[in-house]
C-alpha cells in the first residue's frame, strides 16, 4: 500500500499562500483557479520545447496576426512583465489566449488540453499567483511536485463548489489496490475525471516493479499502459497536469465517446467511478436524478460490452445501481451475474452530502466458462471517532484520517476473503448465488443476513454467534420463510407483513371445521341414536358417512420442524388413520415416508430447482406424498407454529415405513 505524499511545511506555506492571494476566487471557484493553473502550466510546458511558434507558423494560419509581443514571447520574458501587463498579453486580440486557441486546432502535443476556454477570464491577481504557483512546483523535485498536485486537489475537496464532488484519494486507492494492476495490463478508465485512478494504477505498476523509475528525467516519452477518456474538457486538462506532475509525461487521455468503435487495443482491466456530481451535467433542471441515473447505467453497460475474455473490472457505481427496481438497471445486473464472474461488493460508508455516500465497488471479470457462484459481500465500517476539523482529514496525514484506518481493514479482508469468509462484526460475508437471483439481483448488502446455527444435543438447531460454525444467510424480509428460529423482525416491519397472519388463521379455521366434521358431528349422531357399534365397524361408518379429503389436499402427519424448541411437543395435522381413509377408498396403498438424511426442498422435481429449506433427519416425522415423478415425492410440511413448506423431496433421503 503506497502511502501520500507529505508535503514539506515551507513548500506547503508557500503554496497556501499564493492560493490565499487569489481570494474570493480560490473559496468560492476553487475549480477554476486550478483549472487557470493547469492552462497556464502546458504553455510554460510547450515553451520549454520551443513548439508553440514553431507549429502554428508551421500550420500557416491566415487568421492570426503575429505582433512583436507574441513573436517574442517566452515563458522567462512573460515573469519579467508586471501583473497588469501579463493580463493585457494574454487577453487582447491577437494574443496569448488567441494564440493557443489556434494551437488546440493543430494535431500537436498537448492541443486536447487548449480546447477547452478557460472557466473565468483571468484577472492580473489570478494570473500573478498561478504562474507564481507553477514556478513553485517547476524548481521542486519529483517527489516535492507530486505532493504538491495532491495538495492542491485536497484543497478542491475542502473548498467544493456547488456540488462538484472529485473521486476522494482513499477511494481511489482502494480500487487500484483491488484491482492490482500489472505490468502488461493494458487500463483503461472511461470517466477519467482528474485522473487520480490512472495516477495511482501508474503508482501502483512503479511500485510492483522496483526496476522500474518514473522517466521524469529522461528526454523520452514513457509510454505507461494508462489510458482515459473524459467527456468535460476542463477536467481533462487538469487531469493531463495530475498525471504529468506524477511521471506520465505523454498522458494518453481524450475525449472521445466510449465504446468499441473507439478502442484502439481491448483493455485488460478497466478501473473507473461511474458516480456523476450535479456540476458535471448541464443543468439541474434539465438533467434530474433520473437522467443521471441512466448515464451511470448506460456507462456501466458500456464496460460490460468492451471487457473481453480474460480481462477484469473494478466499478465504483452508485447504491441506486446495487437496488434499483427499475427493469434497465435489473437486466444489467443480471448481465453481470449471469454472463461475468461477479466476486464481490463492497459497500461504502454513508457520509452525509456526498454522492459516493453507500455507494458499491463491482469486482467482476470475464471468464469463457466461470460464472458467478458465492459472491462476497463487504460493507465499509463506520468510526467510533470522528474527525474534529478539516486538517485532520487531508489526505497527507494518513495516522489521523480514520479512512486509512479502513482502507486497510477492507483490503486486509479483501486479501483473506477465502480463508476467513466471515468477521466477528459481520461486515463481510459469502453469499450463494441462487439467494441473488431469487432476490430480483439485488447486490445491496442491507437485503441480506447472517444467521450462524448449530446442532443441540438433542438434535434441534439452535442460533450461535461463534465464528466456528456453519453459515446460513437469507434475506433479512423473508426471514420467516427460510428459517423458523431466526431472529424476530422489527416490530414495524412485522405489523406490515399481514399475509403470513392471515395464512395462520385460514389454517387454524379449517382445521377447526375439519375436527368438527370429522369428530364432534359423527359423535354426536353416535350418542342420540345409542347405536352400539364395535371400533371396526365404526371405521368402515366413518369412512362412508362422511366426505373423504381428496389425496391431493393430504398434508405431512407431523408438524415438527427442524428449528423448532426441543421442548415442544409434536403434534400432528393428519393422522395415520385418515391415511388409511384414503388408501381405502382408492384401492391403492399410500406409502409414507420417514427423513434419514437432510432432505432439501426443490421447486420442480429436478436436483437443480433446490430451495434455501430443508429437513433435518427425524424418525418421527412422517411424511405423505401427494405426488411422486422423477424419483422425487411432492409434500405439504405445516411446522408448529403453523407455517407451511410445500416442494419436492428427493426420495434418496427418505425410507419408507410401514
Amino acid at each position: 500500500m503506497f502511502k501520500p505524499h507529505l508535503l514539506n511545511p515551507h513548500l506547503k506555506e508557500r503554496i497556501y499562500e499564493k492560493w490565499n492571494n487569489c481570494w474570493p476566487v480560490s473559496d468560492l471557484r476553487p475549480l477554476a483557479l486550478l483549472d487557470l493553473i493547469s492552462y497556464l502550466f502546458f504553455i510554460k510546458k510547450l515553451d520549454d520545447w520551443e513548439l508553440i511558434h514553431q507549429r502554428v507558423k508551421a500550420a500557416g494560419t491566415d487568421n492570426f496576426i503575429y505582433t512583436k509581443e507574441i513573436e517574442e514571447f517566452t515563458w522567462s520574458k512573460l515573469q519579467k512583465l508586471n501583473a497588469r501587463e501579463i493580463q493585457q498579453l494574454f487577453n487582447k486580440e491577437h494574443g496569448i489566449i488567441d494564440l493557443m486557441n489556434i494551437y488546440a486546432c493543430l494535431n500537436s502535443l498537448y492541443s486536447d488540453f487548449f480546447k477547452a476556454p478557460l472557466m473565468i477570464e483571468p484577472t492580473p491577481k489570478l494570473i500573478f499567483n498561478s504562474i507564481e504557483i507553477i514556478n513553485i512546483i517547476e524548481t521542486s523535485d519529483k517527489a516535492s511536485q507530486e505532493a504538491i498536485i495532491e495538495y492542491l486537489f485536497s484543497m478542491l475537496k475542502i473548498t467544493a463548489e456547488n456540488s462538484q464532488e472529485f473521486l476522494p484519494e482513499y477511494i481511489s486507492k482502494l480500487l487500484v489496490e483491488i484491482a492490482e494492476p500489472g505490468e502488461k495490463d493494458v487500463i483503461l478508465d472511461p470517466c477519467a475525471g482528474i485522473g487520480s485512478l490512472l495516477v495511482n494504477a501508474y503508482r501502483y505498476e512503479i511500485k510492483a516493479d522496483s526496476g522500474k523509475t518514473p522517466p521524469f528525467s529522461s528526454n523520452k516519452f514513457f509510454e505507461p499502459n494508462v489510458s482515459g477518456i473524459e467527456s468535460n474538457l476542463v477536467q481533462l486538462r487538469i487531469a493531463a497536469m495530475n498525471m504529468v506532475l506524477h511521471g506520465i509525461k505523454n498522458p494518453k487521455i481524450r475525449m472521445t465517446p466510449f465504446g468499441k468503435e473507439s478502442l484502439k487495443e481491448y483493455p485488460t482491466l478497466i478501473i473507473s467511478s461511474l458516480l456523476i456530481s450535479n456540476e458535471t451535467l448541464p443543468s439541474k433542471e434539465t438533467q434530474p436524478e433520473g437522467s443521471k441515473l441512466e448515464k451511470e447505467n448506460e456507462l456501466l453497460r458500456e464496460i460490460l460490452e468492451n471487457l473481453k475474455p480474460g480481462s477484469r473490472a473494478v466499478i465504483l457505481v452508485p447504491q441506486t445501481l446495487l437496488k434499483s427496481e427499475n427493469p434497465s438497471i435489473q437486466k444489467t445486473r443480471k448481465n453481470i451475474i449471469d454472463r461475468f464472474n461477479l466476486e464481490a461488493v463492497i459497500t461504502l460508508a454513508p457520509k452525509t452530502d456526498s454522492i459516493f455516500s453507500g455507494a458499491g465497488i463491482l469486482v467482476f471479470n470475464k471468464s469463457e466458462s466461470a460464472t458467478t457462484e458465492d459472491l462476497w459481500f463487504c460493507k465499509w465500517g463506520t468510526g467510533k471517532n470522528k474527525i474534529r476539523n478539516k486538517e485532520e482529514s487531508n489526505i497527507g496525514n494518513e495516522n489521523g484520517n480514520l479512512d486509512y484506518n479502513e482502507l486497510m481493514k477492507i483490503i486486509n479482508k479483501w486479501k483473506y476473503r477465502k480463508d476467513n469468509p466471515t468477521d466477528p462484526a459481520r461486515r463481510s460475508f459469502f453469499i450463494p448465488v441462487n439467494y441473488i437471483k431469487t432476490n430480483n439481483y439485488s447486490l445491496s448488502f442491507n437485503d441480506y443476513k447472517l444467521i450462524r446455527q448449530r446442532e443441540s444435543p438433542d438434535g434441534e438447531i439452535e442460533n450461535t454467534f461463534s465464528e466456528t460454525e456453519t453459515v446460513l444467510t437469507a434475506k433479512k424480509e423473508n426471514l420467516h420463510d427460510f428459517f423458523e428460529t431466526s431472529e424476530l423482525l422489527p416490530e414495524k416491519k412485522r405489523k406490515r407483513r399481514l399475509a403470513p397472519v392471515l395464512l395462520v388463521l385460514l389454517i387454524l379455521i379449517s382445521g377447526a371445521a375439519a375436527f368438527y366434521w370429522f369428530y364432534l358431528k359423527d359423535n354426536s349422531q353416535r350418542f342420540f341414536s345409542k347405536a352400539k357399534i364395535s371400533d371396526s365397524a365404526s371405521k368402515i361408518s366413518f369412512s362412508n358417512s362422511s366426505k373423504e379429503p381428496d389425496t391431493d389436499t393430504a398434508t405431512i402427519t407431523d408438524t415438527a420442524t427442524i428449528n423448532s424448541n426441543p421442548k415442544e411437543k409434536i403434534t400432528g395435522s393428519a393422522t395415520s388413520e385418515s391415511a388409511n381413509k384414503i388408501t381405502a377408498e382408492t384401492g391403492e396403498k399410500v406409502i409414507k415416508y420417514t427423513v434419514i438424511n437432510k432432505a432439501w426442498f426443490h421447486s420442480e422435481p429436478d436436483p437443480s430447482k433446490i430451495k434455501p429449506v430443508f429437513l433435518k433427519p427425524r424418525k418421527d416425522v412422517v411424511l405423505t406424498p401427494q405426488a411422486e415423478e422423477n424419483g422425487f415425492v411432492y409434500v405439504v410440511y405445516t411446522n408448529g407454529k403453523g407455517q407451511t413448506t410445500h416442494g419436492w423431496l428427493n426420495k434418496k433421503n427418505l425410507e419408507a415405513v410401514e
